[in-house]
């Protein structure tokens, strides 16, 4: 029975090797979501890396003006709009609680949490 345990790993490698590839994928599609947003930026790992410290400011929570206005005064390149539309898409992509309002604010009346 040398073949069942070598399936077992197999699968096992197979589960844990999913969520990095997802994760690789879901890193790109936000690169390229800035991209079609119009934001530019020299290094995408350091995108990616402020991109998933805007959920960190969140998950502290911070208001979306406190995060905006973060972002503005750690990069002043972004201008007009730019910092908030990064921080929507970093949201979207890396904590999307943030965007569906699930973790903010009172619960109404008979909702779970409350």
């Amino acid at each position: 029975m040398r073949f069942l345990p070598g399936v077992t790993s197999l699968a096992t490698m197979i589960i844990l090797a999913a969520p990095a590839h997802a994760d690789i994928d879901n890193d790109q599609d936000f690169l390229k979501d800035l991209r079609d947003a119009g934001l530019t930026y020299q290094d995408g790992g350091s995108a990616i890396t402020i991109g998933k410290s805007v959920c960190e400011l969140f998950d502290d929570g911070q208001s979306d003006a406190k995060v905006v206005t973060d972002l503005r005064n750690q990069n002043p390149d972004f201008q007009g709009a730019a910092a908030a539309k990064f921080a929507y898409l970093s949201a979207a992509h890396y904590c999307p609680k943030y965007i569906t309002g699930e973790e903010r604010g009172p619960k109404p009346d008979g909702a779970v949490g409350n």
